[in-house]
């Protein structure tokens, strides 16, 4: 039960910083591979949050279906290596955070756990992770949250600007 709302606190959070930025909810226009990627995780985590629903499975499957068609488009040549390596590593983290391991009752894995979740909210925001393994909250689900709402945004940025590349170039090699 705890978990659970730790999960739905953690949605919340998500929501909120996405909502704060001014950029939510509605699915891309556009069909591009990369913006449905992260459209997928958007509306996944938006449907939790508006239904009050979620935990492991629910969370657990949506990882695995956005990993598996990350790993389909990136085959096709349809998401760059870039592109890929980011949204890999923000599942990854999302799955560190979910993570249940009866397997590791006594904790071995969290310091691991923690220092790869603490090194991936200073790679994304640019602010120490100040996560420890100990507590309650010890996977740190909001900083999680607002680490991945603000990786989301890069990567919709990331992608705008692909498309305005070889004029920047050219711009570029003007001067």
């Amino acid at each position: 039960m705890l978990k659970k709302i730790a999960l739905v606190f953690c949605v919340g959070i998500f929501f909120s910083a996405l909502w704060a930025n001014g950029d939510v909810s509605e699915p891309a226009a556009k069909d591009e591979v990369g913006y449905v990627l992260l459209d997928k995780i958007i509306i996944g985590f938006q449907k939790m949050a508006s239904e009050g629903s979620g935990g492991y499975e629910f969370v657990d499957k949506l990882l695995q279906e956005a990993m598996a068609e990350a790993k389909v488009a990136r085959a096709q040549g349809k998401i760059d290596a870039y592109f890929f390596k980011r949204y890999a590593r923000m599942l990854l983290v999302a799955k560190l955070a979910i993570v249940n391991a009866p397997y590791d009752r006594e904790g071995i894995l969290d310091g691991f756990i923690t220092r790869e979740i603490n090194v991936y909210i200073e790679d994304v925001t640019g602010e120490p992770g100040s996560l420890r393994a100990e507590g309650e909250n010890k996977r740190g689900v909001g900083a999680i949250a607002g680490a991945m709402a603000e990786e989301i945004l890069n990567l919709h940025i990331y992608l705008d600007g692909l498309k305005n590349k070889p004029e920047l170039l050219k711009k570029f090699l003007q001067k």
